[in-house]
C-alpha cells in the first residue's frame, strides 16, 4: 500500500471528507438549497458562493499537498460531539443550529485525517460557506431599525418632511414602510463576502482584513440608506407614483449596492502580495495508511447513519395526543365552551388544539388554549415563526416577561387586539412532561428527548381581559386560576398513551 497517491493526495482526501459530510448530512445539505432557492433572494448569492469556496479549496491545492498527515485523536472526538450536537439540533428543528455546524463537521473530518497543519489550510475555503447560511438573518431587525432612525435624520436634510412611527416613514402625502427586506442584510452580507475574499487573495494581515470588513460592511449599509432615501424623495415629490415605490425598488438596490461594492474594491484593492507557493517535487508519492481515513470517515458517519436507521423509525410509531380538560375546582367552574371566543392561534404542521373556558363564582373568565405535537420535524414544530399564538390579525404582542407563581414560571404577553381591548396571557412549554419558559431550551430539550423516540409537546397558555392598561387585577385572575387548576391543566395530556411508543 505504499507510494500509492500521487502529489495531490491531502486535497484528494480533504474534497472526499466535504462531499461524505454533505451527503451524510442532507438535512442541513437541503435546508441550505431551500435557502439559496427560495423566491426572497435572501439566500440566492449561495450559488456563488459555494463554488467560490471550492476554487478557494482548489487555489489551496499546492499548501496542502506540502502538509505532513498527522492525524488528531482530539479532532476526532470534537467530530464525535459535534455529530451528536447537530443530531440534537436536527431533531429539535432548530435549522440555524445545525447549519452552523455543518461547515465545522467538514473542518474536523479533514483535521482528523491530515491534522492541524491542514486545518489551518483549509479553514478558510470551508468557513466560507458561513456567508451563505440564514443565520445572517440575525441582523435583519438591528438594521432594520437602524435604517428607520436614520430616515428620520437624513429626509429632512433634503427636504422631506417626515415622522416616524415603528417601521413607517410618514410623509404629508404618503407613507413608506420600512419592512424587513428593506433592511438591507443581504447587502451587508454580501458585502462582507466580498471583503473577504479580497483580504484571501490578497493574503492580507488580520489588521487590513478587519479594515477591509469594516469599510465595505459600512459602505453595503450606507448604499442601502441611500436606496431607501431615494425611495422616499421619488415617492414624496410624484405624490407616490414613481415605479420606485410601486414595484423597481428591489433592483434599483442591487444596481446601487453593485456600483458600491465594485467602486470600493476597485479602490481597496492593491496588488496581492507575492506569496511563496509550495509545490512538492514532481513525481513524488507519499505512503497512504488507510487506518487514518477509516477513522475519519466513522467519526463523520456513524452517529448520523445509527440515527437514520433507528431513531427515525421510531417517529412512525408516535401517536396520537389525547387531551382531557380538568373539572373545575375551588371557586373556578368548568371546562365551558369557548364559542364566539376570538382567540384563534395558528400553528404550522399536523397538529392538535383545545380551547375551553373556566369561570370563578366572582364572575372571572380565563381561557385556556392547548396547542400539541405528537411529532416535531423540521416544518411542524412548537416553536417557529410561522406559529402565532394570538393568530394573524387578532392581535398585536406589546410586552414579554417572565412571572413566578409558587415553583412555576411562565410566559407573561400583554397584547392588545384590532378593538383596543388588552389581555393577559401565560403560557408554559410542556415537553414530555417537563416544563420550560425559554422556547430555545424546550426545543433543545426536544432534541435530546427524542434520541430514544419523539415525547410529546404541548404549548399551554391562559388569558384573561384587563380591566386597565395596568393588568393588575388580570395578574390576580390568572394568579388565583392557576394556583387552583394549573397543575390539572398540565396533567391534562394523555401521558398514559405516550407510554407505548
Amino acid at each position: 500500500m505504499q507510494r500509492l497517491l500521487p502529489t495531490y493526495r491531502n486535497t484528494v482526501v480533504s474534497v472526499v471528507l466535504i462531499a461524505v459530510a454533505v451527503l451524510t448530512y442532507w438535512p442541513s445539505t437541503q435546508a441550505l438549497w431551500v435557502f439559496w432557492t427560495n423566491d426572497n433572494t435572501a439566500g440566492a448569492h449561495g450559488f456563488l458562493v459555494a463554488p467560490i469556496a471550492a476554487w478557494l479549496l482548489y487555489r489551496a491545492r499546492h499548501r496542502l499537498a506540502a502538509v505532513t498527515a498527522q492525524p488528531s485523536q482530539l479532532a476526532a472526538v470534537l467530530l464525535v460531539l459535534c455529530s451528536v450536537a447537530w443530531l440534537v439540533f436536527w431533531r429539535a428543528g432548530i435549522q440555524e443550529l445545525h447549519l452552523l455546524l455543518l461547515p465545522v463537521l467538514m473542518g474536523l473530518a479533514v483535521t482528523t485525517a491530515l491534522g492541524w497543519g491542514a486545518a489551518w489550510i483549509v479553514a478558510f475555503p470551508i468557513g466560507y460557506l458561513y456567508f451563505a447560511v440564514p443565520a445572517w438573518g440575525i441582523f435583519i431587525n438591528p438594521l432594520e431599525d437602524l435604517t428607520v432612525r436614520a430616515m428620520g435624520v437624513l429626509a429632512p436634510l433634503i427636504g422631506v418632511p417626515v415622522h416616524i412611527e415603528g417601521t413607517l416613514v410618514v410623509m404629508p402625502n404618503g407613507i413608506i414602510e420600512v419592512a424587513r427586506g428593506c433592511s438591507g442584510q443581504a447587502f451587508l452580507t454580501v458585502g462582507l463576502a466580498v471583503a473577504a475574499l479580497l483580504g484571501e487573495l490578497e493574503n492580507a494581515s488580520l489588521r487590513r482584513r478587519g479594515l477591509l470588513l469594516a469599510v465595505v460592511g459600512g459602505l453595503a449599509i450606507v448604499s442601502n440608506w441611500i436606496r431607501v432615501l431615494v425611495i422616499i424623495d421619488a415617492g414624496y415629490t410624484t405624490n407616490m407614483r414613481h415605479v420606485l415605490v410601486s414595484r423597481g425598488h428591489f433592483v434599483f438596490g442591487w444596481i446601487l449596492f453593485t456600483a458600491v461594492l465594485a467602486s470600493s474594491v476597485w479602490f481597496l484593492a492593491r496588488r496581492p502580495a507575492e506569496v511563496a507557493t509550495t509545490r512538492a517535487a514532481p513525481g513524488t508519492s507519499i505512503a497512504i495508511r488507510l487506518p487514518r481515513y477509516v477513522a475519519a470517515l466513522a467519526a463523520l458517519v456513524t452517529i448520523p447513519a445509527i440515527a437514520y436507521g433507528l431513531i427515525v423509525g421510531l417517529d412512525g410509531r408516535a401517536l396520537p395526543l389525547a387531551f382531557r380538560a380538568p373539572t373545575g375546582r375551588g371557586e373556578w367552574h368548568g371546562p365551558l365552551n369557548a364559542t364566539g371566543s376570538t382567540w384563534n392561534p395558528e400553528f404550522i404542521g399536523p397538529h392538535s388544539q383545545w380551547h375551553f373556558a373556566y369561570q370563578s363564582s366572582s364572575g372571572d373568565n380565563v381561557e385556556m388554549v392547548a396547542i400539541g405535537y405528537p411529532l416535531q420535524e423540521q416544518g411542524r414544530e412548537l416553536v417557529n415563526e410561522g406559529n402565532s399564538l394570538f393568530g394573524p390579525k387578532e392581535a398585536l404582542e406589546a410586552v414579554e416577561n417572565q412571572v413566578t407563581l409558587g415553583g412555576d414560571s411562565y410566559i407573561e404577553l400583554v397584547a392588545s387586539d384590532g378593538r383596543g381591548q388588552h389581555w393577559l396571557v401565560w403560557s408554559v412549554y410542556d415537553i414530555g412532561g417537563r416544563e420550560f419558559v425559554s422556547p430555545l431550551l424546550s426545543q433543545l430539550w426536544y432534541g435530546v428527548r427524542s434520541l430514544g423516540g419523539p415525547p410529546y409537546s404541548v404549548q399551554f397558555a391562559f388569558r384573561t381581559a384587563c380591566s386597565n392598561a395596568s393588568c393588575d387585577s388580570a395578574r390576580a385572575v390568572l394568579s388565583s386560576f392557576l394556583c387552583t387548576m394549573g397543575p390539572e391543566c398540565l396533567a391534562s395530556i394523555d401521558r398514559e398513551s405516550r407510554s407505548t411508543t
